[in-house]
């Protein structure tokens, strides 16, 4: 009697992770060390070099990074259209100090 044998090969599925943009804080400013991406999902990782708290704040977008403390690192992840996207501390008087970039999303 013949033996039929079945040989499993795994296949590992190729999964893109989203970009990430490593942005810099302190006070007053906010630098992303990228300042465009393209449309989808985005990861943002933020830096608290400063010596005060700050958060992080996409406009126009529901997720926050409510609070970075000083020398701290904190992520989010959001899905971003085509466009220009403001980037922002608002915690009070931080934007107005300067705390704000734009950020360009590509189709």
């Amino acid at each position: 009697m013949p033996i039929l044998a079945i040989l499993a090969i795994p296949i590992t599925a190729c999964v893109q992770s989203p970009p990430l943009v490593e942005i810099t804080q302190w006070e007053w400013s906010i630098e992303p060390l990228r300042d465009e991406v393209k449309a989808g999902e985005v990861t943002f990782m933020v830096t608290n070099t400063g010596n005060l708290e700050h958060n992080f704040v996409v406009e126009g977008m529901d997720e926050t990074i409510e609070l970075i403390l000083p020398q701290d690192t904190q992520s989010m992840s959001v899905t971003l259209r085509p466009g220009t996207y403001t980037l922002i501390c608002d915690l009070s008087g931080h934007r107005e100090a300067g705390m704000e970039t734009q950020f360009t999303v590509n189709p």
